[in-house]
């Protein structure tokens, strides 16, 4: 069995298969037959929307965004047909093609099957030149030698072994404290909706509070809130951006349930997220 004969057949019908099939999912972003959302799912609250809904609206919001996506796989499809430009064609293929992938999975996508089967066969092709790549990327000499730099900067080129973990380390301390300090979450955080009028209180980061009204005419209430061991007061911005107190009372955090008494009502919430 000849087979470097077989790799020659199974190679080349898999830059054709990839050059073909990708171009097909490129006329679908061009002509607007892929991330188009039906009419019914823009009256839909973002919170229903499974994957496949939300990516399609997401990557439909703006045009020429897939238009780019689109361009993108047509190049790749070109430099694929032809054996002199196929290592750099998938390249670029693989480029967009795993990130397509990771899509497909974590959005809960019904194109996993093509997805696995066009990045397996890409992979086979960029393998098939593994040896022309690991020379290019890992043995060729890098752009500059230490004959090129001046020799003060090969003297203290050590410090990147200090820099580099601080870096890292450091970013992520930092981003920890940013997120403590800004962005943390508690008790209250969340969606809760009144048990007696269905309106929807929403606690967020930096202690701002968002009510969405049932009443139209009054659509939501934005402001702040704090609160004390037992006490829990909200205070609201109008157009004007004055704030006053829109609520203010005892209340009981059990888990999902909230019940916050004032001086003349007795307000029952639960927990929706």
């Amino acid at each position: 069995m000849n087979w470097q004969k077989i790799h020659l057949y199974l190679h080349t019908f898999c830059r054709y298969f990839l050059a073909t099939i990708i171009i097909l999912y490129a006329y679908g972003k061009i002509l607007k037959t892929q991330f188009v959302s039906q009419p019914s799912v823009y009256d839909m609250p973002i919170g229903s929307l499974d994957g496949f809904r939300l990516t399609w609206y997401y990557f439909g919001y703006c045009y020429w965004y897939p238009i780019v996506i689109a361009v993108t796989q047509i190049i790749s499809s070109l430099l694929l047909f032809f054996r002199k430009t196929t290592r750099i064609g998938i390249i670029l293929f693989l480029s967009f093609m795993i990130n397509i992938l990771l899509t497909d999975y974590a959005y809960d996508i019904n194109a996993k099957e093509m997805a696995v089967t066009l990045t397996l066969m890409a992979l086979f092709v960029f393998f098939s030149d593994y040896k022309v790549f690991y020379k290019y990327f890992l043995e060729e000499s890098p752009l500059f030698q230490n004959s090129d730099r001046p020799k003060w900067v090969n003297k203290i080129s050590i410090i990147k072994f200090i820099y580099i973990p601080a870096v890292f380390i450091g970013f992520f301390i930092m981003f920890s404290i940013l997120k403590k300090e800004y962005m943390s979450q508690d008790d209250f955080y969340g969606t809760w909706e009144n048990l007696q009028t269905k309106e929807r209180l929403h606690f967020e980061d930096l202690n701002h509070f968002q009510i969405n009204k049932t009443d139209y005419l009054k659509s939501t209430i934005d402001g702040e809130y704090s609160f004390t061991k037992d006490s829990l007061t909200l205070k609201a911005t109008d157009k004007q951006n004055k704030t006053k107190e829109y609520l203010k009372g005892k209340y009981k955090l059990l888990k999902s349930n909230l019940v916050i008494t004032t001086t003349t009502d007795n307000l029952k919430f639960i927990r929706i997220r």
